[in-house]
């Protein structure tokens, strides 16, 4: 049964095997990232603010590029989930600016998990589907300091008191009421304007709750705002279970190598 669990194990850790991991060093470049925004629209609430017209997360920020979220994206790689962002000055952590008298900040980072292919709750109007959240502590130098915190109820934001809703109101703004799973560091540049870049990653282990080697696989989707939405962004990672037939060519070095492993610890005893 041991020998049957680790084939197991090594089955679904193929799913990723041969991507590449990110690197969390404050510096984005093209597809380094499994999932992402780029050439895509991260938030059908701003489009109207989208400045070449042709439906990208870039440069579409209600107010400039102080509120920009230009880019997202995430990876699982080698039991890691890896995420970055690229952005202006609100993904510093600090306060941005204020609307009506309220301090503007940036949002935690939502993680929802379902069945793979299937929708989690829209965020902007429901809060309920995101089990986990990533918060950005502090920032110093060019070392970001996250937690991973877990819970059932999210603060929203509505710093316009509806005059603007839908498009500057959100459900999923900070979590609350949270157990913290672990702090972890990640990397931050500040580029200036909206260039600025803030990464991070942790071990896919602590989402307890995700476990695509079952059934199909599973899906994480994950949402980033501010108190004041001026943008947000949305990015869904479905991660497939790979099949036995489909993956058993794969295992056959590592299979040989175990049995003859195996074979050899028995001789020594």
């Amino acid at each position: 049964m041991k020998s049957l669990a680790l084939i197991s194990t090594l089955l679904f850790s193929l799913t990723p095997f041969f991507a590449q991991a990110a690197t969390v060093d404050g510096s984005i470049s093209t597809s380094e990232y499994q999932w992402d925004t780029e050439g895509a629209e991260g938030s059908s609430k701003w489009t109207t603010f989208d400045r070449s017209n042709d439906f990208q997360e870039y440069n579409d920020a209600s107010g400039g590029d102080r509120w920009d979220i230009n880019y997202l994206g995430t990876s699982i790689v080698g039991g890691q989930f890896q995420f970055g962002l690229i952005g202006g000055e609100i993904l510093d952590g600090g306060q941005t600016g204020s609307g009506r008298g309220n301090p503007i900040f940036l949002s935690d980072i939502a993680i929802a998990v379902t069945d793979f292919g299937v929708a989690a709750t829209n965020p902007t109007t429901d809060s309920s589907g995101f089990q986990y959240a990533i918060r950005l502590d502090s920032i110093v130098g060019d070392i970001a300091n996250f937690s991973l915190l877990q819970g059932d109820e999210w603060e929203g934001a509505n710093i316009y008191d509806n005059d603007y809703a839908p498009k500057h109101v959100t459900e999923t703004y900070k979590m609350k009421g949270n157990d913290v799973l672990a702090t972890f560091q990640g990397s931050w540049s500040n580029n200036g304007g909206d260039n600025n870049v803030l990464e991070g990653g942790f071990d896919l282990s602590l989402l307890s709750i995700f476990d695509p080697s079952e059934g199909e696989g599973g899906r994480l989707s994950t949402y980033i705002t501010m108190a004041c939405v001026n943008d947000e962004a949305y990015v869904t990672a479905d991660v497939a279970a790979v099949p036995v037939p489909a993956a058993l060519w794969l295992l056959t070095p590592a299979l040989v190598g175990f049995m003859g492993l195996r074979r050899r610890n028995i001789k020594q005893a």
